[in-house]
């Protein structure tokens, strides 16, 4: 890549992260491109050199929160060998995600939503920008559930549905995220979130599963709250 287009993604990159700042003090609608221009350090004009609508700012600035997603879970499964541990630790990387005592951090993760479902939002006809980084959480879940059968820790039977599983654990975790944001932290998310995963790992596991069948009471989890 010349130096030339090198220069331009970082420029873009750091408008991106200006955006993301943005958007979670304000939302799309509210925010405005000079506000963006601003947070970059940039003027309006030279903004709209690298990207032409505020719209395509947040396809961006959405990208920046996966990413930066993923590498929270990097982060939580570094130096673990076992699997039912890498699943709490990618279960408890979730509950991180989403302070719902948070405002800027529960709207953004709100306002993504929206913006993807709602059939007017500036994502829902661009979902497949984002396809790619979003189903790298699921192909992570699967990874881990493989290894985990391979090792003779999980049950070989589930192997024909990793994928289905995964996709239910990312969803499932994404929807009680989701309900945490929306009563305010009354819900006691990690309690729940340990229960889930207790849960899972009991259906996965072998009998003699050993380290799997521990739960995430009594696994050393790195990063874990």
């Amino acid at each position: 890549m010349c130096p030339q287009a090198v220069n331009r993604q970082a420029r873009q990159e750091k408008i991106a992260r200006a955006a993301l700042t943005v958007f979670s003090k304000k939302g799309y609608a509210a925010t405005s491109v000079r506000e963006i221009a601003k947070a970059a350090g940039m003027g309006k004009g030279t903004l709209y050199e690298y990207f032409q609508t505020k719209a395509d700012i947040f396809v961006a600035a959405t990208k920046q929160w996966l990413n930066a997603l993923e590498s929270r879970f990097s982060i939580h499964v570094a130096g673990l060998e076992d699997p039912a541990e890498r699943l709490t630790a990618l279960a408890h990387a979730f509950v991180e995600l989403v302070d719902p005592l948070d405002p800027m951090t529960a709207r953004m993760s709100v306002e993504i939503i929206r913006q993807g479902v709602l059939q007017e939002g500036v994502l829902y006809d661009r979902r497949h920008e984002l396809r790619e980084v979003m189903l790298g959480t699921q192909k992570r879940v699967e990874q881990v559930l493989l290894e985990g059968i391979s090792q003779g820790i999980f049950k070989a039977a589930h192997a024909k549905d990793v994928g289905k599983m995964a996709a239910n654990f990312i969803g499932y975790l994404d929807g009680i995220l989701l309900h945490s944001v929306m009563t305010k932290g009354e819900l006691e998310l990690k309690e729940h979130v340990d229960f889930f995963i207790t849960t899972v790992l009991h259906f996965l596991s072998k009998p003699s599963g050993g380290p799997s069948r521990r739960g995430p009471q009594n696994a050393d989890l790195k990063g874990a709250s």
